[in-house]
């Protein structure tokens, strides 16, 4: 099946005009990054706790503010998320608390429990560290505080008069003979917060039915693991496909297609920063999608260009590659718009959840659509008249 039939769109004589216009993008998008400190994570990278709320009425956004303050969470971030159904005339909000520390709370109690089980020993702490779930080991993640003291008690009863104190232990070793280091599990500051916030608008607006769609809490040291592992993905990938690339074709068609992707991955995060998007675990994913589907595209055409350097020896390297990129045309087209024909679907019909997420996949289709005919193919000549350059002058 062709959606076209033989073309003759002169693609690579007009790479200067796509390559001003991909410069254009890339640096709206870097500057748009740069005074906004950075794109806009979500608590799923800088962790913190997020409510979502539904009111039968609408109310002023001023007010819920004023409670969100009152609670004690003056950093807060409030947005409206939608009118889920409008005859009911039903709103909601969504309430982005900052992550919330536990290291003082921590502290506090157990220097309270330790002074309660064994007063007089000089109790002071010297560390506190969050640790990371460990689900190979079951470990949920918690707290590792170090306390130091003129002497320890023997650690076994010290820890059970710690647990009859209310503070929980995963484990207490003595490191030297005036040093501890207790293994708490996490105390739920964040659940916490959500459920103080929760009761504090049920108790400002008794007049309203209030229901609670959706809390989501995510500790800072799990958020930066999540970052960390998302960025590696992304980039791990990247240096798998040079690989493939270089060993399928050459080097530089590997070149190429990175230079590609990478004009992908950064166009679609400029263009979240421009609109002020967040930049989620979900949002991830459809990077690395839009990775793929890019670079399926890039191949086909790669592999076009392949076979004509055996069919068109007598035509210039410019020319044959123009000629591969016009007959490839065709099934990128139909592979674009059936792609994008049901991302469109997930875009307006799929709801408020999926909706980011399809818009990065739509903006991607459509840039790595582009990249494909305009950026990768065209890399291929510069290279090539960069190499005839070097022999000519030698």
């Amino acid at each position: 099946m062709k959606f076209f039939g033989e073309t003759h769109f002169n693609f690579t004589g007009s790479r200067n005009r796509a390559f001003v216009i991909s410069v254009v993008l890339i640096v709206a998008g870097l500057v748009s990054l740069a005074i906004r400190g950075g794109p806009n994570l979500s608590i799923d990278f800088e962790g913190g706790t997020l409510i979502q709320v539904l009111f039968d009425r609408p109310i002023q956004i001023n007010e819920l503010r004023d409670v969100v303050i009152e609670a004690g969470y003056g950093g807060a971030e409030i947005q409206r998320y939608g009118q889920s159904d409008q005859s009911k005339s039903e709103y909601e909000y969504l309430i982005k608390i900052e992550k919330i520390s536990e290291s003082e709370m921590v502290s506090s109690r157990l220097l309270e429990a330790l002074e309660a089980s064994a007063p007089g020993y000089g109790w002071r702490i010297v560390s506190v560290e969050e640790q990371p779930p460990d689900y190979s080991t079951r470990f949920e993640g918690g707290n590792l505080v170090i306390v130091e003291a003129d002497s320890v008690p023997a650690i076994e009863e010290l820890k059970e008069q710690i647990k009859e104190q209310g503070v929980g232990i995963v484990s207490a070793t003595q490191e030297t003979s005036t040093r501890v280091a207790f293994s708490l599990p996490y105390l739920g500051a964040e659940a916490k917060a959500a459920r103080t916030l929760i009761e504090r608008l049920s108790a400002y607006f008794p007049d309203h039915e209030i229901e609670v769609r959706r809390t989501e809490t995510v500790g800072p040291k799990i958020g930066e693991e999540l970052k960390n592992r998302a960025w590696a993905a992304i980039v791990i990938s990247l240096f798998g496909i040079l690989i493939y690339i270089s060993w399928r074709f050459e080097f530089k068609f590997a070149v190429g297609a990175i230079i590609a992707l990478i004009h992908d991955v950064v166009i679609t995060v400029g263009i979240f920063s421009m609109l002020d998007k967040e930049i989620s675990l979900a949002i991830i994913a459809a990077l690395l999608t839009i990775v793929g589907y890019s670079l399926n595209d890039t191949i086909v055409v790669f592999d076009r260009i392949r076979e004509n350097f055996g069919l068109r020896r007598r035509e210039s390297y410019e020319r044959m590659i123009n000629i591969s990129i016009n007959e490839s045309l065709s099934r990128t087209v139909i592979t674009s718009l059936t792609t994008l024909i049901v991302v469109l679907f997930l875009l307006f019909m799929g709801g408020e959840v999926i909706h980011d997420f399809a818009f990065a996949l739509m903006v991607g289709i459509i840039v790595g659509t582009y990249s494909s005919i305009y950026v990768a193919s065209p890399i291929l000549i510069e290279w090539q008249n960069r190499l005839s350059s070097r022999r000519r002058a030698g």
